[in-house]
């Protein structure tokens, strides 16, 4: 295999890495006894986590229930931190070409802050905003014989906006709007490397401007959840969810800063690039009754999620496992720890066969939320 050059390495600027956010809680309600286990925020995130605080519908309206008692906040720190196996280079003597996004390069060890807001219409209707952050890197992606890349630290957040409303019976539909951005890539120690973060800083001034080569993933949902199986002391101890994701995008890749002048393509028989498209992510969730508590929640998702960056040709089709623990401290305090590991199909021009992206970090957060 011919070893690409080093400018050609460059040129891929981890546009490869896919778009994560982590349900965010959007409470609906907090009440004194911790409720019920409830289905997750939308697809467009790569797992529906289960939160002990967030009840599957949203309690009865009160009478004269005044408009502040309606709202409920929350912030969440989260600390996230990279548990990849293969994520330094490879000891092996024939990877004699290494490439680095950062210099020296910089683990996904990091603290950032989700939040969000919810507005109860009535008993089973609600809008609700969040902003979910998630920090990880990649597996070292082999480019040749001699040549393999190593991704360093990437930050994303999604900013979701959803109208939620329960059915009844542990089935709940909503339509969402959401924006996923890149924040960071691999900067580092130079805050100047210009890659595919939304915003880069010119080298000689300093100044911040929008990069015109930015990742991002942008459209709207309908899906839905439904809870179901045995019930024990967290409820329905089996959560399923699938949406119907649109994706708007440029008619052709000519469109595009990054793809400016060449043509998109995939893989084999996969097709070219194709502009706005409507894939469908799916996750099924377990919440594993094996402890005598309502309030302590260990749970384990499979989680398939197609992502269509604005320059990619065809999705990046992730899909993993996600498990992880929820306690509830009291009703305004959760607590949560998850860990996922994901990998890509092999179907993007990006990453040459036979390799694949492969992803695994751990969050810790601790979810505080209030009504008004």
């Amino acid at each position: 295999m011919k070893r690409p050059s080093l400018s050609a390495l460059a040129g891929l600027a981890l546009a490869f890495a896919p778009g994560l956010v982590l349900a965010n809680a959007n409470v609906a309600s907090a009440k004194t006894e911790p409720a019920p286990v409830a289905s997750a925020a939308p697809s467009t995130s790569p797992a529906t986590v289960p939160s002990a605080a967030q009840p599957a519908t949203a309690p009865a309206s009160k009478p004269n229930e005044d408009f502040l008692s309606r709202i409920t906040v929350n912030i969440a720190p989260g600390f996230f931190f990279a548990t990849n196996s293969d994520a330094a280079p490879s000891p092996f003597a024939d990877r004699s070409t290494h490439i680095f996004y950062d210099t020296p390069r910089r683990n996904a060890d990091v603290l950032r802050f989700d939040y969000g807001a919810s507005f109860k219409i009535d008993s089973k209707t609600s809008l609700s905003f969040s902003h979910g952050n998630v920090a990880y890197q990649l597996g070292r992606i082999l480019l040749g014989t001699n040549a393999e890349l190593s991704s360093g630290e990437i930050v994303d957040y999604t900013d979701t906006y959803s109208l939620n409303h329960s059915l009844g019976h542990g089935l709940g539909i909503h339509a969402t709007y959401f924006n996923h951005q890149r924040s960071s890539a691999s900067q580092g120690t130079n805050p100047a490397l210009c890659l595919n973060q939304k915003r880069c800083q010119d080298p000689v001034t300093g100044a911040q401007f929008n990069n015109p080569n930015s990742i991002d993933e942008h459209g709207y949902t309908f899906g839905g959840a439904y809870d179901f199986g045995p019930t024990s002391k967290i409820g329905k101890i089996f959560t399923a969810a699938i949406d119907a994701k649109y994706v708007p995008r440029p008619g052709t890749p000519n469109n595009i800063p990054a793809r400016a002048g060449t043509i998109a393509t995939a893989l084999g028989d996969l097709g070219g690039y194709r502009g706005s498209q409507v894939l469908f992510p799916y996750s099924l969730t377990a919440k594993l009754p094996i402890l005598d508590s309502s309030t302590l929640v260990p749970f384990i998702n499979y989680t398939n999620l197609p992502v269509l960056y604005r320059d990619s040709a065809v999705p990046e089709a992730y899909r993993g496992i996600v498990f992880g623990l929820v306690k509830v401290i009291n009703k305004n305090v959760t607590f949560s720890y998850t860990n996922l590991n994901l990998q890509s199909c092999r179907c993007i021009t990006r990453v040459p066969p036979p390799d694949n992206l492969r992803l695994a970090f751990g969050i810790l957060k601790l979810d505080f939320h209030t009504q008004l």
